[in-house]
């Protein structure tokens, strides 16, 4: 059964899928043991939705279904062989990514450039760690062209690990700044740990390096790209001796800019909207991956002006919440101190009528280490410092940077910690054409906050 289980993921576009929910007809069903409940509690359920196959490691009893059911002697270990069976049967070209930020946004940027002429698998949502790049091997449909993972890691040794998995051919990383520090402890770790994506004692596949070069962790990873003698190097940023990099941003229209950008001795323009001209390094890895390719570069440029934005990270809606209509721009996926920077540049730069307010509303940034308190403090003082009303922050990290910054400096900032008052603030103080961005890390209040104001909200 079990040649019979990898021939049928191989040959059939059905996915396997670890939420019995989610499952649809033909699929198959993942019971993965959990923290506090075994994935055998929802067979019934995944087998009422369709599933086909259960993989499973622990004996079933009383179930009239048994021969859709494989037992094996660890589910994990069993899925991760079908990944790596599933790997070297692909023949396209696989992009990994990873880096600090920014990683899903890449990978639904190359996603959304390269599947209008060509046949495109990616990471499923935002799963980076083992499982979901396992997950996510398994579900790649081998006749793609291209295939696209995303590597994430909060510890030592992890992208190693994936790295052997994806096996990538073309690695990118985004960049180096302080994200997950509780354990990698300061950036110079981070540097080393995302550089083991082109490590050819890892991955003896790379062909192809791209990497962000403004920083010094960046140039560290930048020197250790050509010291494993990575073949093609491509690196961008605001150093005047990267490859690709910005020549003149110019605004010329309300919400539209254009963006001169030169690789080597190629000059290009580019047309973005105003949502992308803060992460315009997304643009430019995306930009160097269909040079690289040598892919048809107008193809890439009559998209760059409708870029697509994510759920979770900045995507816009507008909704109808206590009878006036607002504006909602929900980063609420994640946060480090780099990412909210960004956040709050765009959310300065939004313009707005005289009759119209904006509201910034920050959660905590989480796994930030010792030094945790004073990346908030900085953050309180940034917004302080681009002199932004209306500002809305919650949690006790916060709450502590925000008592070191009231002995200082006057500031027109609000300590709330509570989802229900927060609402309550917005329905009594929102007036039709107001806007609200909302940013924070997934485990903060703001995660849950942006999914109950979407919900209040008359889309």
């Amino acid at each position: 059964m079990k040649i019979e289980l990898k021939n049928y993921l191989v040959s059939k576009s059905y996915k396997a899928k670890i939420n019995s929910k989610d499952v649809q007809i033909g699929d198959v069903f993942l019971a993965l043991k959990g923290k506090n409940r075994h994935g055998n509690e929802f067979i019934d359920e995944a087998l009422s939705n369709g599933a086909k196959y259960i993989i499973t490691d622990k004996i079933v009893e009383d179930n009239d279904t048994k021969n859709n059911i494989l037992l094996v002697d660890n589910t994990l270990d069993f899925i991760e062989e079908l990944a790596i069976y599933k790997r070297n049967l692909f023949k396209g070209q696989i992009i990994g990514i990873t880096g600090s930020i920014g990683k899903t946004s890449v990978k639904e940027n190359l996603k959304y450039f390269l599947s209008p002429h060509m046949k495109v698998s990616a990471s499923i949502k935002s799963f980076n760690n083992y499982l979901g790049v396992i997950l996510s091997l398994i579900n790649m449909s081998l006749e793609s062209d291209y295939a696209i993972f995303e590597l994430g890691t909060n510890n030592f040794n992890e992208i190693k690990k994936l790295t052997n998995l994806v096996l990538p051919t073309q690695a990118i990383i985004t960049n180096i700044y302080p994200t997950h520090l509780e354990k990698l402890i300061n950036t110079r770790n981070i540097a080393i740990e995302k550089s083991d994506i082109f490590n050819p004692k890892f991955n003896p596949k790379v062909e192809l390096a791209i990497l962000s070069n403004n920083n010094i962790d960046e140039h560290y990873v930048c020197k250790k790209a050509k010291e494993y003698n990575i073949k093609n190097i491509i690196t961008f940023g605001e150093n005047s001796n990267s490859d690709l990099k910005i020549k003149n941003i110019k605004k010329i229209d309300e919400y539209i800019y254009k963006i001169t950008i030169m690789y080597k001795n190629d000059i290009c323009e580019i047309i973005v909207d105003d949502k992308e001209i803060h992460k315009i390094d997304n643009i430019l890895i995306c930009y160097a991956i269909f040079k690289y390719n040598n892919l048809n570069i107008n193809n890439f440029l009559s998209l760059t002006k409708n870029i697509p934005s994510i759920s979770g990270r900045g995507l816009k809606s507008s909704l109808i919440i206590n009878k006036k209509k607002i504006n909602f721009i929900d980063e609420s996926y994640n946060a480090s101190p780099k990412s909210m920077k960004i956040c709050i540049d765009y959310f300065n730069s939004i313009e707005i009528k005289q009759s119209e307010k904006k509201i910034l509303i920050l959660g905590e940034m989480k796994e930030l280490g010792s030094g945790a308190l004073d990346y908030h403090i900085e953050i309180i003082k940034y917004v302080i410092e681009k002199n932004i009303n209306n500002v809305i922050i919650s949690g006790e990290l916060m709450e502590l940077a925000l008592d070191k910054i009231d002995k200082m400096i006057n500031h027109n900032i609000y300590l709330m910690h509570d989802i229900k008052k927060i609402i309550e603030y917005l329905e009594k103080n929102l007036n039709d054409g107001d806007t609200i961005l909302i940013k924070g890390s997934n485990s903060s209040i703001t995660n849950q906050l942006s999914k109950n104001i979407l919900t209040i909200g008359e889309i």
